[in-house]
């Protein structure tokens, strides 16, 4: 180090240099001077949002405050480079195209190394209060549009800093460097950026909000940059300059539904990946094509080619039950439940939240059972699945029912009815009023009967209202009111509202209840045609299953016009069914005159172009007319269900074990379709 000598010449403190005399020499040695504490290292944010121009924004805020930052576009690009660099903080916005925010949070929280990453999103006002339900584990919520103090204030509470770390520097050569004069941040303002038009979109679950961020005029003078250190990425993670935009090339076109063995052997890799972004649907369900999304995401072309498979196979349900290992999905085809494919375990989360996205149910709740639905338009058919969500040990199953793939019969003909139960029907449908029910468990195609009815009686000079939960077809000319009971609009409400709208002919979807039943007896009574569906096991049961619910028995006499009760059997192959005889298993459960009726029946094959000897499923039934003085006084005096099938037969109807046996002989079903119905 090097000393100066100077000449001391006054007194000096004692202690100061020792003890010096006035005169003497001494030599001073520079202290060096203080070197500065070790700053902290300026901490790095991932920002993640798909608008570009607010994103650079933020970027450029961020760095003039001494903060290294990283961009991502969505949510699929942030994760890939949280797994390689996992920052300090990630700045999200919740509506993203290829994985949401809500989505990337799950994928972040799920990861053991990137789990205590610290998350702030950026929301706008209208899904803020849905989103603070959804229990996501994050630091802050930022609602958009938001201030430049705003923003830095929630950075720096989240880190645990007092101010924006300042980035190192190379000390200045004189021992006392002039003070570092920071670069005042440039502020942000907020309007709007003009876009192009987003590609056609799915119109279930939550949509992107039209607020972005932009700023104000930039001063022409260019401000000194920040020294920021820079952050070494792989090759892949590193973005290069962005190119001017180009249109995009138009998309392959939708392959051909798969067959049932070309679901199996996918990829788990593919499955990984999830998108979501689709609109929420509002109160008309917007129908939207499948076959024409452009998702890129392996995981909703699965579930879309899920969803159009089902109803290429005409299936009425689609289960989809996690496991140990595995999900397996399993369609009801003709009735009988069938292996569709089967998916690793670990995408079953993901799956059942981008179900619960395009049902509009809360995706985070696995505790309570849910339920939904959405509409999509496949090959230019509306089709609608009601959704059930039920948590079970090993997690959530849901089952969607398919609604409106079938298509309406034109004349009661279809229905395949004896002559004598054809007379029956047409004649009660030419009634001006009565009460006519239609019975069966859940599933023996009571709407389509229903329906076909209300399709024979549609005439301009009618005016027709149906209450439905759901409405399964839309008929023309028809008024139909979707009961929504968690708003108060339940059948009985309906009902009472069509009273004073001077209906002509009105279809309740389901008696449940005394009230319901009630004013639809009423309306019969006082000069209008009303349908209706009860659940009983057969025609003479519904007369007693009104009584137990409250309804007098005179008025039931004097209201019900028609009872139908029906079941479905799957129909026998033309192309490959076989002639065969009774065996002796069957001609156990028949009567003699029954074996003697069934010589020769036949039996289910199997070829190419059914399902293991059966193709599609056909009505057989149970027509009981209240027409007659006698069964009116039976009905009044006693509701016994004996005493009522005895008249009922008498007076010509025909049962369902008689309808059932009729189809086997016919050649339309087999013996273990119609033991089904007859022991049932």
């Amino acid at each position: 180090m090097e000393t100066n000598t100077h000449k001391y010449t006054g007194a000096v403190p004692d202690g100061m240099f020792g003890n010096v005399q006035p005169g003497s020499t001494v030599r001073v040695q520079p202290v060096p001077a203080a070197q500065p504490a070790p700053r902290p290292a300026a901490k790095i944010v991932l920002v993640v949002e798909d608008n570009k121009d607010y994103r650079e924004l933020i970027k450029h805020l961020l760095t003039v405050n001494h903060y290294r930052v990283m961009e991502a576009g969505d949510g699929q690009e942030a994760l890939a480079i949280i797994n390689r660099v996992p920052p300090d903080l990630v700045l999200v916005d919740f509506n993203m195209p290829k994985m949401n925010g809500y989505e990337l949070i799950q994928e972040v929280r799920s990861n053991f190394e990137a789990r205590k990453i610290r998350i702030i999103m950026f929301t706008g006002a209208v899904n803020r209060q849905q989103l603070r339900t959804l229990n996501m584990d994050i630091s802050d919520f930022l609602e958009k549009p938001v201030s430049n103090a705003k923003l830095l204030e929630s950075i720096a509470k989240v880190l645990g800093i007092s101010r924006p770390p300042l980035p190192e520097r190379k000390p200045a050569p004189e021992p006392r460097p002039a003070p570092i004069v920071e670069p005042e941040p440039i502020s942000i303002t907020l309007e709007r950026f003009e876009h192009p038009a987003p590609e056609p979109r799915a119109a279930y679950g939550p949509g992107p909000e039209a607020q972005v961020l932009a700023r104000s005029p930039v001063p022409a003078q260019t401000p000194v940059p920040a020294q920021v250190m820079p952050i070494e990425l792989p090759p892949e993670a590193q973005r290069p300059p962005e190119p001017e935009p180009v249109p995009e090339p138009a998309p392959e076109p939708e392959p051909e539904v798969p067959e049932i063995d070309m679901m199996a052997g996918e990829d788990e890799h593919e499955l990984e990946i999830l998108e979501s972004g689709a609109p929420r649907k509002d109160e008309q369900q917007s129908a939207v094509g499948l076959e024409n999304l452009t998702n890129d995401s392996p995981l909703i072309q699965r579930v879309n080619k899920i969803l159009m498979a089902a109803v290429e196979m005409r299936a009425s349900d689609i289960h989809i039950e996690p496991f140990d290992d595995r999900v397996i999905v399993r369609v009801r085809v003709d009735g009988v439940l069938k292996q569709l494919t089967t998916l690793p375990i670990s995408i079953h989360q993901r799956l059942t939240a981008r179900i619960k996205i395009m049902s509009s149910l809360v995706i985070t709740e696995r505790r309570l059972p849910q339920d939904g639905q959405f509409r999509v338009l496949i090959k230019g058919q509306k089709i609608e699945f009601r959704v059930s969500t039920l948590p079970c040990i090993k997690g959530e199953k849901i089952v969607m029912r398919i609604l409106g793939q079938s298509k309406l019969n034109s004349s009661l003909s279809e229905l395949h009815l004896t002559p004598h139960e054809l007379k029956g029907v047409q004649g009660a449908l030419k009634s001006p009023n009565g009460l006519v029910l239609v019975t069966g468990p859940t599933g023996s195609g009571k709407t389509t009967t229903l329906y076909t009815m209300i399709n024979v009686l549609n005439r301009p000079d009618v005016n027709i209202m149906t209450a439905e939960d759901p409405v399964e077809y839309e008929v023309p000319n028809v008024n139909q009111v979707k009961i929504q009971s968690s708003i108060g609009l339940t059948f009985e409400s309906t009902l009472r509202a069509f009273l004073r709208q001077d209906p002509d002919i009105m279809l309740v979807g389901e008696i449940r209840d005394f009230e319901t039943a009630e004013i639809a007896i009423k309306a019969a009574i006082t000069g209008h045609l009303v349908f209706s569906t009860l659940h009983t096991n057969s025609a003479p049961a519904t007369i007693t299953r009104l009584t137990h619910m409250g309804v007098a028995p005179y008025l039931v006499a004097a209201s019900v016009k028609m009872v139908i009760a029906q079941r479905l059997v799957r129909t026998l192959c033309p192309h490959c069914r076989a002639l065969g005889a009774l065996t002796a298993d069957d001609k156990k459960f028949l009567t003699d005159k029954e074996t003697a009726l069934l010589k020769n029946v036949y039996h289910p094959v199997g070829c190419r172009a059914c399902n293991q000897g059966y193709s599609g499923r056909r009505a057989v039934f149970e027509v009981m007319p209240v027409e007659t003085s006698a069964m009116r006084n039976l009905i009044t005096t006693s509701t016994n269900v004996d005493l009522l099938t005895e008249l009922a037969v008498s007076e010509g109807m025909t049962t369902l074990r008689q309808s059932a046996l009729e189809a086997v002989r016919q050649g339309q079903t087999s013996m273990s379709e119609a033991f089904k119905i007859m022991m049932g």
